[in-house]
């Protein structure tokens, strides 16, 4: 049985964009409120504005929001005793919530367009004064010119007529008290000309309606709260919980924007950052979880650790160094399966299999090689990025090379000929018709060294270049068995020819 007094939150998006970074964590934190608290987590989609929504975003929101794993009790595709769940199949609902107010006479109509109000602003402001957001124009219209106004077909919105005197304020669950005097609120649109609400109606009828009871969002909302809150008065409901997280700052302490990198979900995801990583981070950015406690954490230990008494006051600045390290640290515990799961889609894009005629030892499938091959990698396997560049090696002769590194440790006259005289050791040393272990390379390897009177070192280097295309790379002795006597020979002397 649900407890009557658990708390109901929501994430209310607006489909005119991709999720970004800051309504992801919006919706995070509600998400997490929810789950520590065994409450309800609402969607609901704010698709209202009809010229900027689309179809597109809408997509979109929720992709980000499955990639997460930020799951909705309430919401499109869940249902839920409190729906439609979409904006724009609640205007009945709107309506006759309108009704009630202009029937007490909170409300009343404005014949003002667009071109009326940048008149009378341009106005003001030429004579040196203050354009407040509206003057009031249509607050007082008599009978007789709201009916004038009518006969010429003027289409009108309804606008909520609000206090002049006193102060709106109420005790934020985030940052305390936030108090606004009345004579500064303007009396905003609660319903525009094309019948369709504003943002500031819909939402505290939808939130009232849907049983909300704290309201968690961006601080950027701070000055709609005292206008949604005299709406809640105008219509004799309770109000909410409000509390207002500070924004996402970029590295350069201004709001977070493209400019900065990427911003929306679906780009980290595309740039190789796993979902719990992005949740964990994201989670961070205004909360700690305190003390010494490793902010490496699963979403199971953020939902045990999160307190809206921890949320902090001030901005939070976006660290892309810190995410990047976050997600390596998260790749590096996953499981050897969940690495192979990761990995396995890069191969199938770039046709990479296993090939019976490299000999490899110990496996005869694809899927047992990049096991062995992820095995060797180790917390080298930190990035889905770089990774194909890792392994690329092991898998086709056409791998990232770096040149600096090859010109270094290979393009020169003594490094050709050690590889030329290792090769020729390993040709006669190894059974090329069978597959070879570690130990037998590394046996003729030092055996061949001792022999030129070098240290091993000196023929190990050129051989990894020669090999990897890279001066850093699991065991030389393990990597020759995986990519394979025959091929190392290849690769071997193909270097040294120069």
């Amino acid at each position: 049985m649900s407890n009557p007094n658990a708390p109901r939150v929501r994430f209310a998006p607006s489909p005119t964009g991709f999720l970004h970074v800051g309504g992801a964590r919006t919706a995070l934190f509600n998400w997490l409120y929810a789950r520590s608290q065994k409450g309800t987590f609402v969607l609901r989609i704010e698709d209202t504005d009809q010229e900027r929504s689309t179809e597109e975003s809408y997509a979109a929101i929720l992709r980000g929001m499955e990639w997460l794993g930020l799951d909705w009790d309430e919401g499109p595709g869940v249902g839920g005793d409190f729906g439609p769940y979409l904006q724009s199949e609640r205007l009945d609902i709107y309506r006759e919530q309108l009704d009630k107010l202009i029937a007490q006479g909170a409300t009343y109509k404005c014949f003002c367009s667009g071109d009326d109000l940048q008149a009378r602003e341009d106005a003001v402001k030429a004579g040196g004064g203050n354009w407040e957001g509206y003057d009031g124009h249509c607050r007082d219209l008599s009978d007789d010119q709201i009916a004038a106004y009518e006969a010429e077909g003027k289409p009108c919105a309804w606008r909520l007529r609000t206090p002049d005197e006193g102060a709106t304020f109420w005790y934020d669950v985030i940052v305390d008290k936030r108090e606004f005097q009345n004579d500064v609120l303007v009396d905003r649109v609660i319903f525009k000309a094309d019948g369709f609400p504003t943002y500031q109606f819909a939402v505290v009828v939808d939130d009232h309606l849907m049983g909300i009871t704290h309201v968690l969002r961006g601080d950027d909302h701070v000055s709609n709260t005292p206008f949604q809150i005299l709406i809640y008065n105008a219509l004799e409901w309770k109000v909410p919980k409000f509390g207002h997280m500070p924004m996402i700052l970029g590295p350069d302490k201004k709001r977070l924007s493209k400019r900065h990198g990427a911003t929306s979900v679906e780009e980290f995801k595309n740039l190789g950052i796993l979902p719990a990583a992005m949740l964990n981070y994201l989670a961070l950015l205004g909360w700690s979880p305190g003390g010494n406690a490793d902010e490496v954490m699963t979403a199971q230990a953020v939902i045990g650790k999160f307190s809206l008494k921890k949320v902090n006051k001030s901005p939070a600045a976006f660290d892309y160094d810190k995410l990047n390290h976050i997600n390596s640290e998260h790749i590096k515990r996953l499981s050897a399966q969940e690495r192979q799961d990761l990995a396995k889609p890069m191969l199938d894009e770039r046709n990479w299999a296993l090939d019976p005629a490299w000999k490899i030892h110990g496996v005869t499938d694809t899927d047992g090689y990049l096991a062995r091959v992820l095995g060797t990698l180790g917390n080298r396997f930190s990035s889905l990025i770089t990774l194909p560049e890792q392994i690329g090696f092991f898998f086709t002769d056409d791998h990232w090379v770096d040149q600096e590194v090859w010109n270094d440790n290979v393009a020169t006259d003594e490094a050709r000929g050690h590889l030329t005289a290792l090769a020729d050791a390993l040709e006669a040393g190894l059974d090329l018709e069978a597959p070879q272990p570690a130990e037998a390379f590394e046996e003729i390897m030092r055996a061949t060294s001792e022999a030129m009177g070098v240290k091993a070192g000196v023929l190990i280097h050129p051989t990894r270049v020669a090999l990897t295309g890279q001066s850093r790379s699991a065991g030389i002795f393990e990597v020759m068995e995986l990519v394979g006597a025959p091929r190392t020979l290849q690769r071997m002397r193909t270097a040294a020819a120069g």
